[in-house]
Protein backbone atom coordinates (compact mmCIF):
# COMPACT_ATOMS: atom_id res chain seq x y z
CA UNK A 1 0.00 0.00 0.00
CA UNK A 2 1.30 3.36 -1.13
CA UNK A 3 1.85 5.86 2.27
CA UNK A 4 -0.23 8.56 2.18
CA UNK A 5 1.27 12.27 3.00
CA UNK A 6 -0.98 13.73 5.40
CA UNK A 7 1.29 15.97 6.53
CA UNK A 8 2.66 17.15 3.54
CA UNK A 9 -0.21 18.41 2.46
CA UNK A 10 -1.36 22.46 2.54
CA UNK A 11 -3.11 22.72 6.39
CA UNK A 12 -6.89 23.07 4.61
CA UNK A 13 -6.51 20.06 2.87
CA UNK A 14 -4.66 18.36 5.77
CA UNK A 15 -7.79 19.44 7.71
CA UNK A 16 -10.68 18.16 4.81
CA UNK A 17 -8.94 14.57 5.12
CA UNK A 18 -9.18 14.83 8.94
CA UNK A 19 -12.75 16.11 9.06
CA UNK A 20 -14.13 12.49 7.19
CA UNK A 21 -11.99 10.00 9.86
CA UNK A 22 -14.30 8.59 12.49
CA UNK A 23 -12.36 8.93 16.05
CA UNK A 24 -11.10 5.26 15.64
CA UNK A 25 -9.30 6.21 12.54
CA UNK A 26 -8.39 9.36 14.37
CA UNK A 27 -6.76 7.80 16.84
CA UNK A 28 -5.17 5.27 14.46
CA UNK A 29 -3.55 7.67 12.31
CA UNK A 30 -2.36 9.62 15.98
CA UNK A 31 -0.25 6.65 16.74
CA UNK A 32 2.00 7.06 13.85
CA UNK A 33 4.16 9.48 15.20
CA UNK A 34 4.73 12.00 18.32
CA UNK A 35 3.93 14.86 15.38
CA UNK A 36 0.65 13.22 13.76
CA UNK A 37 0.15 12.60 17.81
CA UNK A 38 -0.08 16.50 17.92
CA UNK A 39 -1.61 17.41 14.75
CA UNK A 40 -4.54 15.38 15.45
CA UNK A 41 -4.99 16.55 19.21
CA UNK A 42 -4.75 20.13 17.69
CA UNK A 43 -7.15 19.42 14.93
CA UNK A 44 -10.02 17.48 17.70
CA UNK A 45 -9.79 21.10 20.02
CA UNK A 46 -12.00 23.02 17.19
CA UNK A 47 -14.45 19.80 16.77
CA UNK A 48 -17.71 19.30 19.19
CA UNK A 49 -16.80 17.14 22.26
CA UNK A 50 -17.29 13.40 21.80
CA UNK A 51 -19.38 11.60 24.89
CA UNK A 52 -18.02 8.46 25.82
CA UNK A 53 -19.85 5.80 27.63
CA UNK A 54 -17.74 3.34 29.73
CA UNK A 55 -18.53 -0.06 30.86
CA UNK A 56 -16.39 -2.09 33.07
CA UNK A 57 -17.85 -5.40 32.74
CA UNK A 58 -17.17 -5.77 28.53
CA UNK A 59 -14.88 -4.20 29.28
CA UNK A 60 -15.79 -1.52 26.34
CA UNK A 61 -16.12 2.18 25.29
CA UNK A 62 -18.44 4.07 23.24
CA UNK A 63 -17.59 6.95 21.55
CA UNK A 64 -21.17 8.89 20.57
CA UNK A 65 -21.29 12.28 18.68
CA UNK A 66 -24.58 13.39 17.21
CA UNK A 67 -25.07 11.08 14.68
CA UNK A 68 -23.22 7.75 15.15
CA UNK A 69 -21.57 6.04 17.93
CA UNK A 70 -18.50 3.52 17.81
CA UNK A 71 -17.62 1.07 20.37
CA UNK A 72 -14.34 -0.71 21.36
CA UNK A 73 -14.64 -3.68 23.32
CA UNK A 74 -12.47 -6.73 23.69
CA UNK A 75 -13.72 -9.63 24.02
CA UNK A 76 -12.02 -12.98 25.38
CA UNK A 77 -12.95 -15.46 27.58
CA UNK A 78 -11.26 -16.20 31.07
CA UNK A 79 -8.59 -19.02 29.40
CA UNK A 80 -7.81 -16.94 26.82
CA UNK A 81 -7.04 -13.98 28.82
CA UNK A 82 -4.89 -16.35 31.08
CA UNK A 83 -3.02 -18.20 27.92
CA UNK A 84 -1.66 -14.75 26.62
CA UNK A 85 -1.66 -12.81 30.30
CA UNK A 86 -4.21 -9.92 28.98
CA UNK A 87 -6.15 -7.86 31.11
CA UNK A 88 -8.79 -6.81 28.79
CA UNK A 89 -10.15 -4.16 31.50
CA UNK A 90 -6.63 -2.62 31.97
CA UNK A 91 -6.14 -2.58 28.26
CA UNK A 92 -9.24 -0.84 27.16
CA UNK A 93 -8.75 1.78 29.86
CA UNK A 94 -4.73 2.67 28.45
CA UNK A 95 -6.87 2.74 25.49
CA UNK A 96 -8.58 5.23 26.39
CA UNK A 97 -5.98 7.35 28.12
CA UNK A 98 -4.49 7.92 24.58
CA UNK A 99 -7.80 8.33 23.41
CA UNK A 100 -8.06 11.37 25.47
CA UNK A 101 -5.22 12.64 24.56
CA UNK A 102 -5.87 13.38 21.11
CA UNK A 103 -9.84 13.67 20.81
CA UNK A 104 -12.25 16.16 22.44
CA UNK A 105 -14.17 14.14 24.44
CA UNK A 106 -15.31 13.36 28.21
CA UNK A 107 -16.69 10.49 30.07
CA UNK A 108 -20.61 11.31 30.73
CA UNK A 109 -22.00 7.61 31.24
CA UNK A 110 -20.64 4.47 33.39
CA UNK A 111 -22.00 1.19 33.85
CA UNK A 112 -20.02 0.08 37.01
CA UNK A 113 -20.33 -4.20 37.98
CA UNK A 114 -19.30 -4.66 41.58
CA UNK A 115 -18.27 -8.22 40.70
CA UNK A 116 -14.44 -7.93 40.86
CA UNK A 117 -11.77 -8.35 43.77
CA UNK A 118 -12.11 -5.19 45.69
CA UNK A 119 -8.45 -3.76 44.75
CA UNK A 120 -9.75 -3.68 41.23
CA UNK A 121 -12.90 -2.37 41.71
CA UNK A 122 -11.45 0.66 43.51
CA UNK A 123 -8.53 1.31 40.77
CA UNK A 124 -11.37 1.36 37.97
CA UNK A 125 -13.13 3.89 40.49
CA UNK A 126 -9.87 6.05 40.92
CA UNK A 127 -9.25 5.69 37.29
CA UNK A 128 -12.97 6.79 36.32
CA UNK A 129 -12.37 9.50 38.99
CA UNK A 130 -9.50 11.16 37.43
CA UNK A 131 -11.69 11.96 34.08
CA UNK A 132 -13.84 14.23 36.39
CA UNK A 133 -15.50 13.98 39.83
CA UNK A 134 -18.97 14.67 38.03
CA UNK A 135 -20.80 12.47 35.77
CA UNK A 136 -24.18 12.76 34.02
CA UNK A 137 -25.31 9.19 34.38
CA UNK A 138 -23.98 6.32 36.20
CA UNK A 139 -25.79 2.86 36.72
CA UNK A 140 -24.15 0.33 39.31
CA UNK A 141 -25.04 -3.68 39.38
CA UNK A 142 -23.61 -5.48 41.96
CA UNK A 143 -23.30 -9.14 41.57
CA UNK A 144 -21.04 -9.39 44.11
CA UNK A 145 -23.27 -8.86 47.23
CA UNK A 146 -22.29 -8.22 50.81
CA UNK A 147 -18.36 -8.20 49.72
CA UNK A 148 -19.14 -5.08 47.26
CA UNK A 149 -20.53 -2.90 50.42
CA UNK A 150 -17.40 -0.95 51.11
CA UNK A 151 -16.51 -0.59 47.33
CA UNK A 152 -19.97 0.81 46.78
CA UNK A 153 -19.59 3.66 49.31
CA UNK A 154 -16.27 4.32 48.24
CA UNK A 155 -17.91 4.78 44.73
CA UNK A 156 -20.34 6.69 46.08
CA UNK A 157 -17.66 9.39 48.09
CA UNK A 158 -15.35 9.75 44.85
CA UNK A 159 -18.13 10.11 41.61
CA UNK A 160 -20.43 12.37 41.78
CA UNK A 161 -23.74 11.98 39.46
CA UNK A 162 -25.90 14.82 38.00
CA UNK A 163 -28.16 12.77 35.60
CA UNK A 164 -29.27 9.70 36.38
CA UNK A 165 -27.86 6.99 39.26
CA UNK A 166 -29.05 3.83 39.12
CA UNK A 167 -28.44 1.03 41.62
CA UNK A 168 -29.54 -2.05 40.16
CA UNK A 169 -29.60 -5.44 41.61
CA UNK A 170 -27.90 -4.44 44.86
CA UNK A 171 -27.20 -6.94 47.80
CA UNK A 172 -26.58 -5.21 50.89
CA UNK A 173 -25.50 -6.34 54.82
CA UNK A 174 -28.58 -6.61 57.28
CA UNK A 175 -27.47 -3.39 58.39
CA UNK A 176 -25.93 -1.17 55.88
CA UNK A 177 -25.96 2.30 55.98
CA UNK A 178 -24.98 4.56 52.70
CA UNK A 179 -25.68 8.38 52.20
CA UNK A 180 -26.24 9.11 48.36
CA UNK A 181 -23.96 12.56 47.58
CA UNK A 182 -25.22 15.19 45.68
CA UNK A 183 -28.44 15.61 43.68
CA UNK A 184 -28.68 13.23 40.79
CA UNK A 185 -31.76 14.58 38.78
CA UNK A 186 -33.08 10.97 38.66
CA UNK A 187 -32.20 8.51 41.38
CA UNK A 188 -33.37 4.80 41.35
CA UNK A 189 -32.70 2.44 44.05
CA UNK A 190 -33.74 -1.11 43.20
CA UNK A 191 -33.25 -2.34 46.55
CA UNK A 192 -33.76 0.68 48.93
CA UNK A 193 -34.05 -1.05 52.15
CA UNK A 194 -31.01 1.45 54.15
CA UNK A 195 -33.17 4.15 53.41
CA UNK A 196 -34.99 5.15 56.39
CA UNK A 197 -36.92 8.05 56.94
CA UNK A 198 -34.47 10.46 57.96
CA UNK A 199 -32.36 9.45 54.71
CA UNK A 200 -35.54 9.96 52.86
CA UNK A 201 -36.00 13.75 54.01
CA UNK A 202 -32.28 14.32 52.82
CA UNK A 203 -32.44 12.98 49.34
CA UNK A 204 -32.86 15.84 47.00
CA UNK A 205 -33.21 14.27 43.60
CA UNK A 206 -36.83 15.69 41.58
CA UNK A 207 -37.29 11.97 40.58
CA UNK A 208 -36.83 9.60 43.14
CA UNK A 209 -37.61 5.63 42.42
CA UNK A 210 -37.38 3.34 45.63
CA UNK A 211 -38.16 0.11 45.47
CA UNK A 212 -37.99 -2.65 47.83
CA UNK A 213 -37.86 0.57 50.58
CA UNK A 214 -37.98 -0.13 54.55
CA UNK A 215 -40.53 2.81 55.06
CA UNK A 216 -44.12 2.08 56.45
CA UNK A 217 -46.98 3.50 54.78
CA UNK A 218 -47.45 5.64 57.83
CA UNK A 219 -43.42 7.22 56.68
CA UNK A 220 -44.60 7.73 53.30
CA UNK A 221 -47.47 9.63 54.76
CA UNK A 222 -45.18 11.23 56.70
CA UNK A 223 -43.24 12.75 53.70
CA UNK A 224 -46.41 13.47 51.63
CA UNK A 225 -47.29 15.84 54.58
CA UNK A 226 -43.67 17.43 54.64
CA UNK A 227 -43.92 18.13 51.05
CA UNK A 228 -47.51 19.78 51.81
CA UNK A 229 -46.04 21.83 54.37
CA UNK A 230 -43.04 23.27 52.75
CA UNK A 231 -40.44 21.38 54.94
CA UNK A 232 -39.09 19.04 52.40
CA UNK A 233 -38.32 18.32 48.42
CA UNK A 234 -39.05 21.54 46.83
CA UNK A 235 -38.19 20.46 43.77
CA UNK A 236 -40.16 17.20 44.26
CA UNK A 237 -40.95 16.03 40.70
CA UNK A 238 -42.06 12.50 40.58
CA UNK A 239 -41.80 9.98 43.39
CA UNK A 240 -42.73 6.33 42.97
CA UNK A 241 -42.48 3.65 45.71
CA UNK A 242 -43.31 -0.11 46.22
CA UNK A 243 -45.97 -0.77 48.32
CA UNK A 244 -47.72 -3.70 49.72
CA UNK A 245 -51.15 -2.87 47.74
CA UNK A 246 -53.49 -0.71 47.18
CA UNK A 247 -54.83 -1.03 50.76
CA UNK A 248 -52.21 0.50 51.66
CA UNK A 249 -53.65 4.06 49.98
CA UNK A 250 -55.61 4.28 53.68
CA UNK A 251 -53.25 4.85 55.42
CA UNK A 252 -50.58 6.56 52.96
CA UNK A 253 -53.51 9.21 51.72
CA UNK A 254 -54.31 9.73 55.32
CA UNK A 255 -54.78 13.69 54.52
CA UNK A 256 -56.36 16.52 52.84
CA UNK A 257 -56.90 15.44 49.26
CA UNK A 258 -59.17 14.96 46.49
CA UNK A 259 -59.99 12.59 44.01
CA UNK A 260 -59.56 13.89 39.86
CA UNK A 261 -59.93 12.31 36.81
CA UNK A 262 -58.23 14.80 34.55
CA UNK A 263 -57.32 13.72 31.48
CA UNK A 264 -54.01 15.67 31.24
CA UNK A 265 -52.80 14.04 34.56
CA UNK A 266 -53.52 10.48 32.97
CA UNK A 267 -51.80 11.51 30.19
CA UNK A 268 -48.92 12.86 32.54
CA UNK A 269 -48.36 9.30 34.00
CA UNK A 270 -48.44 7.75 30.79
CA UNK A 271 -45.13 9.98 29.76
CA UNK A 272 -41.55 10.24 31.12
CA UNK A 273 -40.44 9.30 34.08
CA UNK A 274 -43.29 6.32 34.33
CA UNK A 275 -45.28 5.78 31.09
CA UNK A 276 -47.95 3.90 32.98
CA UNK A 277 -51.48 3.48 32.05
CA UNK A 278 -53.66 4.85 34.83
CA UNK A 279 -56.23 2.21 36.10
CA UNK A 280 -56.70 3.18 39.47
CA UNK A 281 -58.31 6.09 41.56
CA UNK A 282 -56.00 9.32 41.44
CA UNK A 283 -55.86 12.13 44.33
CA UNK A 284 -54.67 15.25 44.42
CA UNK A 285 -52.76 17.20 47.03
CA UNK A 286 -51.48 20.56 47.71
CA UNK A 287 -49.06 22.30 48.97
CA UNK A 288 -49.36 25.06 51.66
CA UNK A 289 -48.34 28.16 49.44
CA UNK A 290 -50.82 27.15 46.42
CA UNK A 291 -48.35 26.74 44.03
CA UNK A 292 -47.89 23.22 43.22
CA UNK A 293 -50.00 20.50 43.17
CA UNK A 294 -49.39 16.40 43.62
CA UNK A 295 -51.40 13.84 42.00
CA UNK A 296 -50.79 10.07 43.09
CA UNK A 297 -52.02 7.00 42.09
CA UNK A 298 -51.17 2.78 42.55
CA UNK A 299 -50.51 0.56 39.76
CA UNK A 300 -49.55 -3.27 39.83
CA UNK A 301 -46.80 -4.35 37.49
CA UNK A 302 -44.89 -8.07 37.08
CA UNK A 303 -47.04 -8.96 40.19
CA UNK A 304 -45.73 -5.73 42.33
CA UNK A 305 -47.84 -2.65 43.23
CA UNK A 306 -46.03 0.79 43.14
CA UNK A 307 -47.34 4.24 44.25
CA UNK A 308 -46.52 6.98 41.75
CA UNK A 309 -46.69 10.84 42.53
CA UNK A 310 -46.38 13.65 39.80
CA UNK A 311 -46.02 17.34 40.95
CA UNK A 312 -47.85 19.85 38.86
Amino acid sequence: MTPFPLLQLPLVAMENVLCIMDPFELIDVSLASSRTKRVVGKFSKTKKKFLIAFDNSDPSITIHSEQKSWKCAIKMNEIQASQYKKEPLKDIMKWFDHAREVLNCKIDKVTFYLGSESIENRETIDWIAAQGKTIDDMEIRNTYGEQSDDDLKYLMKRIHVSGTLSLINMKFRKQFRMEIPGKPKHLHIANSRFIDYEQLLRLKSPILILRQPSLTNQEINRFLKSWMSLETHLELEAFKISISGPNAMNQIMNLPHEKTNYPNLIEAFNDEPFFIEVEYDMFTIKRCDGKKRATVTVKRLWGEWDFYLIVH
